[in-house]
């Protein structure tokens, strides 16, 4: 398939959109230079009470009076995990709101509610529970929760450049790794400005892209942490939005200098 998709955001409203994120957002991520950078485990600490906050700009096209209008905003969106429950090896955690929900944006629609489950050792899955019910269900079975289809994967249990995942099983060979989750780049970094981060450790951050024809997704992931930042664009009618994660709370017991 072809890659020549159309750009409708011109080049002086994207320069713009970037100065309005410097002076809303402080920058928090430094290069950490070539020092010892370990992993973060778990995964995504999956405790309840714990908070991300992330904070950036969206442009969207919405309908308004039956035509097409664009907005352009600074917005803050808050993933919490609510709860979390244990069935043998699987981990389900309940959540509200996610960075992906911004795409898209519409004024006034409210966080989403959603299931990330993980076996151990095991990759995650991302799942929508509208209602919120599912994680009351499933003490009822008496059997874990059924690890959802690869198309829901949220990470891999591991991430390493040029590791692919999710998606259909149709685009697991394609050359250019579209059309599925690619850990595209990795770097060494110190998360600064974030209250409830530790600025002074280092980490590995790993950029993830999905990419299609129309639009794609980067997900910057620090393991141990959660998303830093998240973007979106769209490569048509005018859908952007990139956010970056300001504070942070562990959730459960607390933990002298941050995680």
């Amino acid at each position: 398939m072809g890659r020549a998709c159309t750009v409708s955001l011109n080049a002086a409203r994207r320069s713009c959109l970037a100065v309005v994120v410097t002076l809303a957002v402080a920058p928090t991520v430094v290069a950490a230079g070539a020092a010892r950078c370990p992993e973060g485990r778990p995964m995504l600490p999956l405790v309840p009470g714990a908070r991300w906050v992330y904070r950036g700009t969206i442009e969207s096209t919405v309908l308004k009076r039956g035509s097409a209008h664009l907005i352009r905003r600074l917005v803050t969106r808050t993933m919490e995990v609510r709860a979390v429950k244990r069935y043998g090896r699987t981990t389900v955690a309940l959540v509200r709101g996610y960075p992906s929900e911004l795409a898209w944006y519409e004024p006034g629609r409210p966080r989403g509610t959603y299931l990330i489950i993980q076996r151990d050792g095991g990759a995650l899955y991302l799942v929508a529970d509208d209602d919120g019910s599912a994680l009351r269900r499933w003490p009822e079975t008496c059997r874990a929760p059924p690890i959802p289809d690869p198309a829901h994967m949220m990470l891999d249990r591991f991430l390493r450049v040029g590791r692919t995942f999710g998606g259909d099983e149709s685009v697991r060979k394609r050359p250019d790794k579209w059309y599925q989750w690619h850990v595209e780049a990795a770097r060494c970094v110190r998360i600064t400005g974030v209250p409830g981060v530790d600025p002074k450790r280092r980490r590995h951050e790993y950029r993830i892209g999905f990419r299609t024809c129309p639009g794609h997704v980067l997900v910057y992931f620090v393991p141990g942490l959660g998303i830093t930042r998240y973007v979106y664009s769209h490569h048509g009618t005018v859908a952007e939005t990139d956010v970056r994660l300001i504070a942070f709370r562990r959730g459960g017991a607390t933990h002298p200098g941050g995680p």
